[in-house]
């Protein structure tokens, strides 16, 4: 992951001087993933949506036959694709599908790639070009009752890819847990495997670290935390282990009884904490399913992927079966985000949810337009951070917040759902969040409030919520003079070290080192 780093131009001056990620680009590529078995139900048909902050134009391409389909993109608007009548994945335990997608456009663009299926929809948030990787571990899930597979699916983006694979469980063709074997494809070839298992923690990477691939995971369909229900499409884009974190805001899906978090861990001996449950510690590979009912916050002391899933319909008090959403870090924030929400073959409610953060009070967040700040509330156990669920229309919407939000939309139907993040640093942030130095530990953390004073010692930024952290081994990025005593402040809504001399250190998260 790019990292920011703090230059010490003087005993009490530091300054930042990277951009964070961003999930938006001129360069992304898409593909799905077997659904439901095409005897049954309504044929699927896909859509993308595609929103720039600028006005701009691409194409959406199929790079094996050189099909383009050409698009244009109001500023603060999106545009809606709707693919020609056809499948638009592999079926099937290792088979190859020729035709993957790749969305160009003269000026960065956010993908959202819907796959419309009557009581199996399902839809994810594309990566760029930049976000991709040569080495993931995948994040997936079964079926609670074994009758339909767990999958994921490997895109190439150049020709002559290796890629190697290691399932850990036994795949569908009789691969065993634990043995490598690669498969060998071109530019825009997608490659899908299956397992009646949970393919959770099996790795894949590309033998040349100079040809990136995309990953897409969940499953064929499946039932989550309910043996007695029906099954639904699992299906997101995961991101590669370096574009991992340590540090998640999750909110529940609107109207439900709670949601299973799964937590995967890239490391071995790695401490995950929940908010109100006891620390799990798991190896590389291992992952952790919890149960939330609440706002919570998930850290790690080293980097983790989360997924969170809603339950089967006859497991919840409303409409909608399992669908999957990626979590990005709380690192990874945005100002603005603008997608459609699509009923398509059957979710005709549609959500948003949003993390705001703010220690002098929640920040002002549009929505449409619309101040919705007042229905923003605390997350318990988590000073300086705010969270809202919003009820929201089929159709276009805009999300706002200058100081930085993550947001996710979701829809549910009958028996049917979808779910997808709303991405990152598309927009530029008046207040950038900065990533954990590498090898940072996590001893314990102190609630960083206005007047607090410190004795001056070495201090660095912090990825997460509004807290000071002490830290073990992180990198020094910025000294200021031991023999001084510093004031914690709040200045146009930054924080603030004061020395005595009445110098200003602009800080947003501080460490203790």
């Amino acid at each position: 992951m790019m990292r920011h780093q703090l230059l010490p131009i003087a005993a009490a001056l530091c300054l930042s001087t990277a951009a964070q990620p961003t999930s938006s680009g001129t360069e992304l590529w898409v593909t799905y993933m077997e659904n439901l078995d095409l005897q049954f139900n309504t044929p699927p048909y896909f859509e993308l949506v595609i929103s720039s902050d600028v006005v701009t134009q691409g194409e959406v391409q199929v790079p094996a036959t050189g099909y383009v389909i050409p698009f244009s993109v109001p500023a603060q608007h999106d545009t809606v694709i709707t693919l020609p009548t056809n499948i638009y994945y592999p079926e099937g335990d290792e088979d190859v599908f020729d035709f993957g997608l790749r969305v160009v456009a003269d000026d960065p663009v956010n993908v959202y790639a819907y796959h419309h299926r009557l009581y199996f929809s399902e839809a994810c948030m594309a990566l760029p070009y930049d976000r991709l990787g040569s080495e993931y571990l995948v994040l997936a899930h079964e079926d609670a009752v074994n009758t339909s597979p767990s999958e994921f699916v490997v895109l190439a983006t150049a020709d002559s890819t290796v890629v190697e694979i290691v399932p850990s469980v036994l795949t569908v063709g009789f691969r065993p847990p634990g043995v490598p074997y690669t498969v060998l494809l071109d530019e825009g070839q997608a490659f899908q495997q299956q397992a009646f298992g949970d393919l959770s923690g099996s790795r894949v990477r590309s033998l040349d670290p100079t040809k990136p691939v995309a990953v897409f995971a969940g499953a064929r369909q499946a039932r989550v935390n309910c043996q007695l229900s029906a099954d639904d499409h699992l299906y997101q884009q995961i991101e590669p282990v370096a574009n991992w974190g340590r540090l998640f805001h999750i909110v529940p899906f609107k109207f439900r009884g709670g949601d299973e978090l799964r937590v995967l861990s890239g490391s071995d001996n790695n401490t995950i904490s929940i908010t109100g449950q006891a620390p799990v510690v798991l190896d590389s590979g291992e992952v952790a399913d919890v149960f939330m009912s609440a706002p919570s916050a998930i850290s790690a002391t080293a980097p983790v992927a989360v997924g969170q899933f809603n339950e089967s319909q006859n497991c919840n008090p409303a409409s909608g079966d399992p669908s999957y959403l990626w979590i990005q870090p709380s690192t990874l924030q945005d100002e603005r985000a603008v997608w459609s929400a699509l009923t398509g073959a059957g979710t005709p409610e549609h959500f948003v949810n949003a993390v705001v953060g703010g220690e002098a009070g929640a920040p002002v967040l549009f929505l449409d337009g619309v101040d919705v700040s007042a229905q923003l509330q605390p997350m318990s156990g988590v000073p300086g951070i705010f969270w809202g669920q919003y009820s929201i229309s089929a159709g276009e919407h805009k999300l706002e917040c200058t100081s930085g939000m993550e947001a996710w939309a979701y829809g549910f139907g009958d028996y049917n759902s979808y779910s997808y993040p709303l991405g990152y640093g598309s927009s530029p942030l008046a207040n950038g969040i900065e990533d954990l130095p590498g090898g940072t530990q996590l001893v314990t953390t102190l609630l960083l409030t206005q007047g607090s004073t410190f004795e001056g010692a070495r201090w660095g930024l912090d990825t997460g919520s509004q807290q000071l952290v002490i830290d073990a081994t992180g990198r020094v990025v910025c000294t200021l003079a031991p023999a001084e005593r510093y004031t914690i402040g709040l200045a146009s809504g930054h924080y603030v070290l004061r020395s005595a001399d009445a110098n200003e250190v602009k800080l947003l998260r501080l460490i203790i080192q």
